[in-house]
């Protein structure tokens, strides 16, 4: 799943309530930031994509747009559109930046068609964590549901440099004190893990033993 940069008009926040909530019902997480006119009131925080919802492309739509993508080469922006601006009008928000300058899809499947292309431009070669969902996905698309103490090993290892974590880091992932930590229940989770990834996808999992330090995730993962 993605973690998605919500920008809303403030003065159309509660009408527009309900698009926050089907992304996070969806698995997303979402970063609300609400706007006046072309103004960002609150700091923005880096995300894989930008959903700009301002009650119209043009105008603020345009200049937030603008801003965010200059902020971010690499950020996917959806910029939406009032139901009745012209083709030319959309045209200009993909000129100011935005991957996609649509009006809300009545069917929400089409939003999240949206989303996966631009998440497969962002992150075209990563393994994703949801989180949320305990699911790991692999960039061909394989996926295989974890457990939390394999969810909480990976996302140690996705927050670290170069996805790198030592025993004591991944202990406190776990919850428990490295002085009191049981190194077998380590062992154990990422033997299970190994092999619930190969059971599942006829591959190996891309998770290293650093001996005596660790333990690595050789490829690139985010967690979401």
């Amino acid at each position: 799943m993605a973690s998605i940069l919500l920008v809303q008009d403030i003065l159309r926040s509660e009408r527009h309530s309900a698009l926050g909530g089907f992304l996070e019902a969806q698995g997303h997480k979402v970063n609300r930031v609400m706007a006046d006119g072309e103004e960002l009131l609150t700091p923005v925080q880096p995300g894989d994509i930008a959903i700009v919802q301002m009650g119209r492309a043009s105008g603020a739509g345009y200049l937030l747009t603008r801003q965010l993508r200059q902020a971010s080469a690499r950020m996917g922006i959806l910029l939406l559109a009032a139901e009745h601006e012209s083709a030319m009008v959309r045209i200009g928000g993909l000129e100011r930046g935005a991957d996609f300058c649509e009006a809300m899809p009545q069917r929400m499947e089409l939003l999240n068609a949206y989303l996966d292309v631009m998440l497969r431009r962002v992150a075209p070669q990563a393994w994703r964590l949801d989180v949320a969902g305990r699911t790991l996905h692999a960039p061909q698309h394989d996926a295989v549901e974890i457990n939390s103490r394999e969810v909480a090993l990976l996302k140690a290892l996705a927050n670290s440099t170069r996805h790198a974590a030592d025993r004591c880091t991944i202990a406190h992932a776990f919850g428990v004190d490295w002085v009191s930590f049981d190194e077998r229940v380590l062992e154990k989770t990422v033997s299970r893990l190994r092999r619930k990834w190969r059971d599942s996808t006829m591959c190996d999992l891309p998770l290293r033993t650093l001996h005596g330090v660790g333990y690595c995730f050789t490829e690139a993962i985010q967690a979401c």
